[in-house]
């Protein structure tokens, strides 16, 4: 049965979620990388879901079983030999449909391999964003918080300018209450909240790396939000899983951080912050 006071289901969850998180991501290392794998594990297993609904039958059980420990090596491994061995662990995932599959290659294995993608490797990335060595300090986590927060800030602006101003429907059949006014407020949410945050991490990089990552999240982490919404329209399903009340899903509520992350990752690579080798 519904929950029938849903502002405060949320605010029980931010209010323990939100310091987790950045407990979690101050302490970085094995701790966050965990986190992160959980996560990823969880949202894998409920995009597979969605695509049973619509009678795909990807190897969900062994991609699940083996993204949680791929992605936990995010903080064993170089990002080079993690990206290596995540390639490995696809093919790998392609030989066990080859060998127990319902011989439906052309349905299974693309559903298999782009859930793999998309979600366990995309996210991975979070944890060498939360490693990145700066030239002065050690102010990664302060960055990551900035990443993150950043998103939280664009989907509150998003969905506030949205609700007041919205008039223009950017996908009405994916999801009727998004508009390209709320967009615009999601981006300048962004924006703002980028501005914000140069005192804080002006002696470790510059105002123009804090407004690379709010363009990111302010276009790319709308646009995963978006994706998300297509698939669960697609498969017939308000929430992509049940994992929190009144939120959804692990994928429902971390949708925007997996298209952002490798824009913000091969920054940080370019960057010379995060090394491959």
């Amino acid at each position: 049965m519904p929950s029938q006071h849903p502002l405060r289901s949320r605010l029980l969850v931010a209010l323990w979620g939100i310091p987790l998180i950045i407990g979690l991501i101050y302490l970085g290392g094995i701790a966050f990388s965990g986190f992160v794998a959980l996560i990823a594990g969880i949202a894998l297993f409920e995009f597979y879901a969605m695509a049973e609904t619509r009678g795909m039958a990807p190897q969900s059980s062994p991609a699940v079983l083996l993204a949680v420990p791929a992605v936990f090596a995010a903080a064993l491994l170089p990002a080079g030999g993690w990206l290596a061995l995540m390639f490995v662990l696809a093919v790998i995932l392609v030989f066990i449909e080859i060998r127990f599959g319902e011989r439906q290659a052309f349905r299974d294995v693309p559903v298999t391999i782009f859930g793999w993608g998309y979600i366990p490797l995309l996210l991975g990335m979070l944890v060498f964003v939360r490693g990145a060595v700066f030239e002065t300090g050690d102010p990664a986590w302060l960055y990551t918080l900035y990443f993150l927060s950043s998103i939280w800030i664009c989907d509150t602006a998003a969905y506030t300018g949205g609700r007041a101003l919205g008039r223009h429907r950017m996908a009405p059949y994916v999801s009727p209450r998004k508009t390209w006014e709320g967009a615009f407020f999601g981006l300048a949410g962004a924006l703002l909240w980028a501005a914000l945050w140069i005192p804080l991490l002006a002696e470790h990089t510059s105002a123009r790396d804090l407004f690379y990552v709010a363009l990111v999240v302010g276009t790319a982490g709308q646009l995963g939000d978006l994706v998300e919404s297509y698939f669960k329209r697609s498969a017939g399903v308000k929430d992509s899983g049940t994992l929190l009340p009144e939120h959804g899903g692990a994928l429902d509520r971390f949708d925007s951080l997996i298209l952002s992350v490798p824009f913000v990752f091969f920054y940080q690579v370019w960057a010379g912050r995060i090394t491959l080798f």
